[in-house]
């Protein structure tokens, strides 16, 4: 009988600390980003797990040469090992925000692991970049109970997506890819990608599909932009939100 109690107590655990987080921050917060407005056509792009020192610079020049920005979510341990790439993604014009440390699972961290893993990678992309990020992506999308409120003591605003094309597994084609985001395009879509992450090599597909992605849209009248920009109409009242949330 006592391993019944165990299982029901871990069970509800299991409940409170991670399932209902996440689907709180993922369906109902008003302090998560998940969607740009939906009347203007802007779309924007995202890329998660860098920086790869064989893909990030590959499609940082695929970005400038479509004249796009975008939003690089970045890997602590990554950004550290690769300073070089990460400043050179701030030169070129693009928004930096955190991606936790280790891209560990949120679901597997305990409350002073969570902020200690997002305080270390903010405190590295601030050292290497001199500017403090603002927005924050947990790995595979998913919150703990203290995982909102670690953001909020750290002034970052918590992005999702509204468009995903599995890139990061390498069975994705670039048809698939190229497929998924032009048939869920909508105004104020953010789309997420990958540089770095997955299956091996997968991010070659990513960058074949991107040009094609790209072309498309603007055909269509997108125009692509950072985050900071799909929430410019809204700027103040960001600012004034997490401000007034700081607890430090």
């Amino acid at each position: 009988m006592k391993y019944i109690y165990t299982l029901i107590f871990l069970s509800i655990l299991f409940l409170i600390y991670c399932f209902l987080p996440s689907i709180w921050a993922r369906n109902i917060s008003n302090t998560v980003l998940r969607q740009g407005n939906n009347d203007k056509k802007q779309i924007a792009l995202t890329f998660d797990d860098g920086p790869s020192p064989k893909y990030t610079p590959k499609l940082l020049d695929l970005l400038d040469d479509s004249n796009i920005k975008a939003t690089f979510f970045l890997v602590g341990k990554r950004a550290a090992a690769n300073k070089d790439i990460v400043s050179d993604i701030k030169e070129r014009g693009h928004v930096i925000g955190c991606h936790s440390n280790t891209h560990k699972h949120a679901w597997l961290m305990l409350p002073h692991e969570t902020y200690s893993d997002m305080l270390t990678t903010f405190n590295t992309l601030s050292d290497i970049t001199g500017e403090q990020p603002h927005w924050y992506r947990p790995p595979w999308g998913t919150f703990n109970l203290v995982s909102l409120n670690a953001a909020r003591r750290l002034n970052l605003k918590p992005a999702y997506w509204c468009i995903e094309a599995q890139d990061w597994d390498n069975r994705s084609t670039v048809e698939h890819i190229y497929s998924t985001v032009i048939d869920k395009a909508a105004p104020g879509s953010i789309v997420v990608l990958h540089d770095n992450g997955g299956d091996p090599g997968a991010p070659e597909n990513t960058l074949k599909a991107l040009p094609v992605i790209i072309d498309a849209l603007k055909k269509d009248g997108f125009e692509f932009v950072t985050l900071d920009e799909l929430i410019a109409e809204r700027k103040e009242a960001f600012l004034y939100e997490v401000n007034s949330t700081n607890y430090n």
